[in-house]
């Protein structure tokens, strides 16, 4: 059972997912936000139990629950192999390299459900999982783009098998994003936080681009990042 914490989170949540219980704080029921929740929660049939703030602030992983925390069976995530055998031309894949902040997760899988990413995969071991605080910050989307653990030099190898493009995005590649072919079946790999990408997986891109800075600063969050090329691959989509 995982969390889904905070009013907007868990209003997002409801829309698409039936939780199997909703905890509100006593006294909270009135407001505009949370009655809608217990609207979306009574059409769902949701058990909604009135709890003292006390015990959601005992509960809270994030410490942000703003009086409501949904109770989810999280989805199983399906294989990388899965994945490929049901989606076929335009598919669109994330692989993250210690990626840590859940903030950055939390971002990525928002950003991936708005713009069509069939999975997100992580590494094994090392890198942030679907905590409360990534599902807060996806504001849903953690529940939507399946979120799978694999070692990422295997899944690497199944996808030059499979016949997709890897794509390495870095602050120091040769091409900037805008010049590189986006459409077709693609992988982004891209790298968490000051650690980057490990040089061993980044020597097996295809192509490795870059976001163009102009100014003091020289890179983007990886979150930010993983927008600018999505939004730049729908583009290309729309126009070829």
């Amino acid at each position: 059972m995982i969390q889904v914490e905070g009013r907007n989170p868990v209003h997002e949540t409801l829309k698409t997912t039936q939780p199997e219980k909703i905890l509100i704080a006593k006294g909270t029921e009135e407001q505009p936000k949370i009655t809608e929740i217990i609207r979306l929660a009574q059409q769902q049939g949701t058990t909604i139990e009135l709890v003292p703030k006390k015990r959601l602030d005992t509960l809270s992983q994030s410490r942000h629950h703003q009086g409501v925390i949904a109770l989810i069976q999280p989805p199983k995530p399906p294989t990388l192999k899965t994945i490929l055998t049901q989606n076929t031309g335009d598919i669109t894949l994330i692989l993250l390299d210690k990626l840590y902040d859940p903030m950055n997760l939390g971002s990525i899988l928002r950003t991936a459900e708005a713009t069509r990413v069939h999975a997100v995969i992580i590494p094994k071991k090392g890198s942030v999982g679907l905590t409360p605080a990534v599902l807060r910050a996806s504001m849903g989307g953690g529940l939507h783009v399946p979120l799978i653990r694999d070692n990422l030099f295997q899944a690497i190898k199944l996808l030059k098998q499979e016949g997709v493009t890897l794509i390495g995005v870095t602050p120091t590649g040769p091409t900037d994003y805008y010049n590189q072919r986006l459409t077709g079946p693609i992988a982004l790999l891209m790298g968490g936080e000051d650690r980057g990408i490990n040089p061993s997986l980044l020597d097996r891109c295809d192509h490795i681009v870059r976001i163009p800075m102009h100014g003091h600063i020289t890179s983007l969050n990886v979150g930010a990042a993983a927008a600018v090329i999505l939004y730049e691959r729908i583009r290309q989509l729309a126009t070829a």
